[in-house]
């Protein structure tokens, strides 16, 4: 199957970019996640909004803290503790940290699993075996 590829029209453009230029840090998951569904390549976001938002990093003052506050009261697996995608980025979103750049950080810690795509791009997150079904986690390790 062929993938269907048009031009966006000047004023479409325009709209994305103040969509984008207005949005807040946290919805902007949300913003990308509704323009890949509408086949609207953003190519190159990801890393602006990593780059733009490092300052939400700061936020993240003790490490150690956050990850005992992330798995207080987690039942702790042979792999670590797993999270859906969308528990990790909602723990994040209540704090106000970029989830994308928490798990950038928690991984450069060794806080956390990532799997490399074809394309080289680190993806933090891993395939797991639950009831049988293979589900995608974020895996955080033991402190």
């Amino acid at each position: 199957m062929s993938e269907r590829v048009s031009t966006l029209s000047i004023d479409s453009a325009i709209r994305i970019a103040k969509i984008i230029a207005t949005a807040p840090v946290a919805r902007m998951p949300m913003i990308t996640q509704l323009f890949h569904q509408a086949s609207v390549d953003l190519e190159g976001l990801e890393e602006l909004m990593e780059n733009s938002t490092l300052t939400s990093q700061n936020l993240l003052i003790d490490t150690d803290e956050f990850v005992r506050e992330l798995t207080e009261g987690r039942e702790l697996t042979a792999r670590g503790y797993l999270f859906t995608p969308n528990e990790f980025n909602r723990f994040c979103l209540d704090r106000n940290l970029q989830p994308r750049l928490v798990k950038r950080h928690l991984y450069a810690k060794d806080y956390i699993e990532a799997t490399k795509e074809s394309d080289g791009k680190l993806t933090y997150s891993v395939s797991v075996w639950i009831d049988g079904i293979s589900q995608r986690r974020v895996v955080v390790k033991p402190l």
